[in-house]
């Protein structure tokens, strides 16, 4: 979009968080900035995804003006784009590309680096760094560490079990973020960690509980699946797979969550399928997994899964199942 008045094209930021990177390994969030392409006319802001000093061939040779902000939010980084959109214009205007006998450089008019230094006092970067900040804690995205962020009391809090499954931890990692927010005036707050820090929780659980033989066999007879296609999802031999149903090896703690998820997966398309049903219709299946292969390329399940799927969203619905290829001959005639 372009503010009235001015030809500049602002590249708007859609997150709430989307100026905020944490590598890990690194001890602080990167850089961000405003950035102005004075070649293509487009004002946008980023993260830095450079570790260290390095900055794009661009950027070195003055084409593109960066501008240091601190992580704000979108909205505040939208509006101050669109503060800024007259001054980038005039930037644009007085810029030239320029051949300086090794590289194509930008060559700035009087009242392009005047609208630069403009630019940098409205952000307080560049020789304004050390003014007062022009922005205020609404405007920042507010940045939590895992230490002052939880108090190790989440597994009896947020009833953590060994079967929590991810989709239930982010919900929890969202209500920590919310409870954060209430602490001070940002409207919006990350906390680097805090979702390794709760599979981390939940993970501990699974190796003090694994699944034993019996709880493993059950659960893939739930899931409608043969051992090699659940040895598939879990990423493991099928002979690894028979050696943990028959007790010879000890199952994994990781199993116990995964195999909560692959149950949730299967809740959820049962669902999904019996409220996708219309009255009076029939619940389409497949004899094989050619079938159901050619029907869902990509998916990761089986016919047998499917039929499962089908005879539970029946249950609940009163639906009749009828087979793909039925179906096909009944819409044929």
């Amino acid at each position: 979009m372009s503010p009235t008045g001015t030809t500049v094209r602002i590249i708007e930021c859609t997150s709430p968080t989307e100026l905020y990177r944490h590598y890990d390994g690194q001890s602080e969030a990167q850089p961000a900035y405003i950035e102005l392409d004075t070649q293509t006319g487009t004002l946008s802001a980023s993260y830095n995804g450079e570790i260290g000093n390095a900055v794009p061939f661009t950027v070195f040779h003055g084409l593109d003006r960066r501008y240091s902000i601190p992580v704000l939010t979108a909205d505040a980084v939208n509006r101050v784009m669109r503060e800024i959109a007259p001054l980038a214009d005039r930037i644009i205007t007085g810029t030239e590309a320029v051949w300086d006998g090794n590289n194509t450089v930008a060559e700035l008019t009087e009242d392009a680096l005047a609208a630069e230094e403009q630019i940098e006092k409205t952000l307080g970067c560049g020789y304004f760094s050390n003014d007062l900040p022009p922005f205020g804690d609404e405007d920042l995205v507010g940045v939590w560490d895992i230490d002052g962020a939880v108090n190790g009391q989440e597994v009896d809090e947020y009833d953590i079990t060994a079967d929590t499954t991810n989709a239930l931890l982010d919900e929890i990692e969202q209500d920590i973020l919310d409870n954060l927010r209430d602490c001070g005036d940002q409207q919006v707050v990350v906390c680097h960690g805090l979702g390794d820090y709760l599979r981390g929780l939940r993970d501990e659980l699974a190796e003090d509980d694994p699944l034993n033989p019996a709880e493993l066999r059950s659960a893939r007879e739930y899931l409608s699946l043969t051992g090699d296609h659940l040895a598939k999802l879990l990423g493991v031999n099928p002979r690894t797979l028979r050696s943990w149903e028959q007790g010879r090896d000890p199952i994994p703690g990781r199993v116990r969550p995964e195999i909560a998820e692959l149950k949730a997966a299967t809740d959820k398309a049962v669902a999904d399928m019996a409220e996708a049903w219309g009255e009076g219709q029939p619940l389409i299946t497949y004899r094989d997994d050619d079938e159901y292969k050619a029907a869902n390329r990509g998916g990761r399940w089986t016919a047998s899964w499917h039929r499962r799927v089908c005879v539970r969203a029946a249950e609940q619905t009163g639906a009749r199942i009828d087979y793909a290829e039925d179906a096909d001959e009944q819409g044929e005639a």
